[in-house]
């Protein structure tokens, strides 16, 4: 009797629910293999059959190595696992062909990422993740080593080594590193876009570090084009508090056209604050535009370093003009702030190494006597990159004017605690010398002659000097003797000045002009 009356209120009970809606636990993750019970993808099989927002919590660390892909991921779901340093979802070594490690369809929205590694996946739209119309979130989430790459056919594209989203995305506290879209061998067009990661939809970037990516294209068809080393991003992309350097983009072949932009970022309509753009470069044998930013339509950037552009291109390109917030360093002059607040063609001053000064993301620390120290404006934010207090505000270091002691850029150098002297970090952090130093070039090539590849030698009157280097009608760019161009024949002019290490500049700089004869 206990049992028939049991079947009855199990039967009326389930016939009040309706289809779909029932709640279900978490699908947890107890086991690293490929497959079967326990596993990520018998979780990810189960979460699909389960109409409604499901969790995936994954418990064990170590390395899932995938045999083949993963399902795509059909409902909203929260994939938490232990944390980057202690798992990661990758492919197996030797399986081929290629795929995404994780995908998400439209109806996968919203959906998010967290705690883990996602590396080797291969395909030529999102090596590591792909992610279709809806929202994604990735947070403390590291994304290494993915390849996007197409080659052949009448058009060679590939797009996202990284992450590929068609639906609006949030990096946050993640990083995005070593990725790579390659594309190769279209008799039209070969296009490589986002080595790091491409967005089509609103993008959002914060506390979060994009390096070491690249996207490279190569071919003899109609048209060569690489874009976005790090990030290309959709409209309405907001970047904060974050670090992007070390990206590249590269354009090779034998094409009509060969371009190359934006070897750490090329976005559309962007925001950028708080943030450190460095290091990044952009080379092709035919245009090369923005090594550190390339900006169509509109981008406005504030209390950002933008340095150290590498490559055969200045710092910054875009039309229209990229747009200053203020309280900006841009080392090369060539992003044109004109904000009373701007430092304009000085060195920045930071750390070349991307190293682990605190935080969960990797940064380019602030080196003792940067002038970039308290010059900012924290324009609201209470914490930098590593989530250190911002401003600190050294008392010996004047502030701009209407700005609040902070400093510019991702990395906040902090005071030290009281009764601990900071004169180490303040060594030359408040310029006492106004005088700008002296450049002069001690020898050059001939000025008439066939050498195509001109040789230079310059110094300075002031010791810890650095330089910046202009030939013909190229953007300035950081330098240093001996410094080599190679030219084509026809009539060249060099410039050269020196900036000491308070910050003055030679405005007058020094020059050289030349002319190389056609062979023959």
């Amino acid at each position: 009797m206990r049992r028939l009356l049991g079947l009855v209120l199990f039967v009326l009970c389930a016939a009040c629910v309706p289809a779909g809606s029932a709640v279900a636990d978490p699908y947890p993750v107890t086991s690293t293999e490929n497959s079967g019970e326990g596993s990520l993808r018998a979780a990810i099989l189960a979460a699909n059959a389960h109409t409604g927002a499901d969790t995936i919590p994954i418990e064990v660390t170590g390395a899932i190595e995938l045999q083949s892909a993963l399902q795509v991921i059909f409902d909203p779901v929260a994939i938490v696992g232990p944390g980057a340093g202690q798992l990661a979802v990758r492919r197996a070594a030797a399986v081929g062909p290629g795929f995404s490690i994780f995908g998400f369809s439209p109806d996968a929205s919203p959906s998010s990422l967290g705690g883990l590694t996602v590396s080797y996946g291969q395909a030529a739209f999102g090596g590591g993740i792909r992610n279709s119309e809806g929202s994604l979130t990735l947070t403390r989430v590291v994304v290494r080593g993915n390849e996007a790459i197409e080659e052949g056919g009448t058009e060679a594209g590939a797009e996202g080594g990284g992450v590929y989203s068609e639906g609006p995305l949030t990096l946050r506290e993640t990083v995005v590193t070593e990725n790579t879209a390659r594309a190769s061998g279209g008799s039209t067009l070969t296009k490589a876009l986002g080595g790091g990661v491409v967005v089509t939809a609103p993008l959002t970037v914060e506390a979060s570090t994009i390096s070491g990516n690249v996207a490279e294209a190569s071919g003899d068809g109609n048209a060569v084009t690489a874009q976005g080393g790090g990030l290309l991003g959709g409209t309405e992309a907001t970047i904060s508090r974050s670090t992007i350097s070390g990206n590249s983009v590269d354009a090779d072949g034998g094409a009509s056209q060969l371009r190359a932009q934006g070897g750490g970022v090329q976005s559309y309509e962007a925001t950028i604050s708080a943030s450190t753009l460095a290091g990044n470069s952009a080379t092709s044998a035919g245009l090369s535009l923005g090594a550190n930013l390339y900006s169509i339509l509109s981008t406005s950037v504030r209390d950002t370093i933008v340095a150290d552009a590498l490559g055969e291109a200045g710092s910054c390109s875009g039309t229209p003009e990229i747009d200053s917030g203020g309280f900006n360093l841009d080392e090369d002059g060539s992003c044109e702030f004109e904000a009373g607040s701007d430092l304009s063609g000085v060195p920045a001053g930071l750390d070349p190494v991307l190293r682990d000064n605190g935080g969960p993301t990797p940064t380019h620390a602030l080196l003792p006597g940067s002038i970039a120290i308290d010059r900012g404006s924290s324009f609201g934010e209470t914490v930098d990159q590593r989530g250190l207090p911002r401003p600190s505000d050294f008392p010996a270091i004047g502030n701009k004017e209407g700005g609040d002691g902070s400093d510019i850029g991702a990395f906040e150098l902090q005071v030290p605690p009281a009764g601990q002297s900071s004169t180490a970090i303040l060594v030359s952090a408040e310029p006492g010398d106004r005088t700008p130093p002296r450049t002069r070039i001690v020898s050059g090539p001939a000025r008439v002659g066939f050498e195509r590849l001109a040789r230079f030698r310059f110094t300075s009157s002031e010791a810890q000097s650095t330089f910046r280097c202009k030939v013909d009608h190229r953007a300035w760019r950081r330098c240093a003797s001996p410094y080599r161009v190679k030219v084509e024949p026809g009539k060249h002019f060099f410039r050269v000045r020196a900036i000491d290490r308070f910050g003055n500049v030679d405005r007058t700089a020094a020059r050289f002009s030349w002319r190389v004869k056609p062979v023959g």
